[in-house]
């Protein structure tokens, strides 16, 4: 039986280390423990590594500098810190490639600065750009100023009448639709309501728009109600108690973004979650406790990590190879239970291990 050859990144796996550090071993660029030397060339040898020429040749051509612009990695709940995650992956895979990629994350409840961040990009934006357009009018403006050559790619959203490179994303109508559905079904009674955090959003107003679909099929009365600020705690708070105080019939609720735990805890405190069905976006670590907690029923991913990682991927092979990609990438809807929650990081933050296995049948 012939014997399967190693990849760096299979390398790399085996010996415990990153990407980065077996091309730096394997080309021979030094800083590296000796000890860790020989691991790496005796992984390589014995499983008959080849070079990639392709990446050998561009690695001596060229660097690449690309450019993520995004909200910072404390906003939406700590979404961001997620794309942010897939970010630091997609460059140690493309360390080969000599790639490197500047994150630069802006206040996206400040428009100054996010126009002072896309300002700075124009003047200077690599070899690429990996866009969230959270801000549809801001963005429409900044890609007016950009090189028409210059390849962009856009990920969480998208700007209705431009043409990236690529998209990806996740079918926001689909995944608004489903939530919908699964809302009907935690609560069978009752008027059902979506809490909207971002009306600026494209892809959030198509989640409402799937999720207002679901329940007129389904014949359900249904509120929506806009809560901007929703991880402030007094905003959320006047919100909600308005939002209870129009409708006492309320046996459900959709948070349509990360930020769900913030009105699971509140439905707790005001002793109202034992009669309301809760549903929310993004396993972020307070989602993913408040899941195992019940203080959430049910949460839908977007795998953020992976649209930062692929998306900057399928961006370098544009750019370096001029490789065609599908103009839009969809990713799958995962709904996550707690009994089907995921048990490994980054999906749980410290703390929240012992809790979600002893919680667990």
């Amino acid at each position: 039986m012939s014997q399967v050859k190693l990849t760096v990144k299979e390398i790399a796996r085996l010996a415990g280390v990153s990407i980065g550090t077996v091309d730096r071993v394997l080309h021979d660029r030094g800083g590296v423990s000796d000890e860790t030397r020989r691991k790496i060339e005796t992984i390589a040898r014995d499983g008959d590594y080849k070079p990639d020429l392709i990446a050998r040749q561009l690695s001596l051509g060229k660097d690449w500098r690309f450019r993520v612009v995004m909200p910072e990695d404390s906003q939406d709940s700590g979404y961001w810190k997620l794309c942010r995650e897939g970010v630091d992956r997609a460059v140690e895979e493309l360390a080969a490639y000599r790639v490197s990629v500047t994150v630069d994350s802006f206040d996206r409840y400040d428009r100054a600065a996010c126009r002072n961040i896309l300002a700075s990009v124009a003047a200077e934006p690599g070899d690429g750009l990996l866009l969230a357009p959270v801000l549809p009018e801001d963005f429409a403006g900044f890609l007016d100023c950009l090189d028409p050559e210059l390849p962009y790619a856009f990920f969480d959203g998208w700007i209705e009448g431009r043409r990236p490179r690529f998209s990806i994303y996740q079918d926001a109508f689909r995944s608004g639709y489903l939530a919908g559905k699964l809302l009907c079904l935690l609560a069978p009674r009752g008027i059902l309501a979506a809490v909207n955090a971002h009306g600026e959003d494209i892809h959030i107003g198509r989640r409402i728009e799937g999720f207002l679909a679901a329940l007129s099929d389904r014949g359900r009365l249904s509120v929506v109600g806009d809560c901007r600020r929703i991880d402030d705690s007094d905003s959320r708070h006047e919100f909600m108690e308005g939002l209870f105080a129009r409708e006492n019939d309320i046996s459900g609720i959709l948070v349509v973004n990360a930020s769900g735990h913030h009105v699971g805890h509140w439905l707790s405190d005001e002793g109202r979650k034992a009669a309301c069905a809760l549903v929310s976006w993004d396993l972020v670590p307070e989602n993913y406790r408040a899941l195992c907690e019940g203080r959430i029923d049910c949460v839908l991913s977007q795998r953020p990590e992976e649209q930062t990682r692929i998306g900057l991927e399928l961006l370098f092979r544009t750019a370096a190879f001029g490789s065609p990609v599908e103009n839009e990438r969809l990713l799958p809807i995962d709904v996550f239970f707690k009994e089907n929650a995921p048990c490994a990081e980054p999906y749980r933050s410290a703390g929240t291990a012992s809790l979600a296995k002893k919680e667990r049948p």
